[in-house]
């Protein structure tokens, strides 16, 4: 069994499977699966962290809406693209309402909407979305913020 692995059973014997600190495990997990590109794994610890989080905190709790949107990472990253999307939007929806319309994480879900688009090939609805985040980080984070470099990116690419 690996450190994480190890780690992970640490915590669950400590703090109960339903912990939602077990649930952020599960998501960091599933997020360093991602970042190995190994999809299935991640998609299955973000699933784990979601079933925690929508017991314990709701369905409109801004960690509901992060394990939303990292699903919608790992789908993307496999190109099952409209999955990416269904997850992206419900992300969107819970930032927009309990975070407002200019929150950076909401300019985060309009990048990550932009991103899975212009996968899909569906150039005008990508730029519509890099768009709407570049102006939200403008706004709120300054031209300078390493994040208004990444939306330039994706805005040309």
């Amino acid at each position: 069994m690996s450190l994480p692995h190890t780690k992970i059973w640490d915590i669950l014997n400590k703090l109960g499977p339903d912990h939602p600190d077990v649930a952020t495990s599960y998501n960091n997990l599933g997020c360093v699966y991602e970042s190995k590109r190994e999809y299935d794994e991640a998609i299955e610890y973000h699933e784990k962290s979601l079933k925690i989080r929508l017991n314990k905190l709701g369905p409109d709790h801004p960690d509901v809406a992060t394990t939303y949107n990292n699903l919608g990472i790992a789908c993307n990253g496999k190109g099952e693209y409209d999955k990416a999307i269904k997850y992206y939007e419900k992300s969107f929806k819970i930032r927009l309402n309990k975070l407002g319309p200019d929150h950076p994480d909401v300019a985060t879900s309009y990048n990550n909407l932009g991103c899975v688009y212009e996968s899909k090939g569906e150039y005008d609805k990508a730029i519509e979305y890099h768009e709407k985040s570049l102006k939200i980080l403008l706004n709120k984070l300054g031209p300078d913020h390493p994040d208004i470099a990444i939306t330039y990116y994706n805005l040309g690419s």
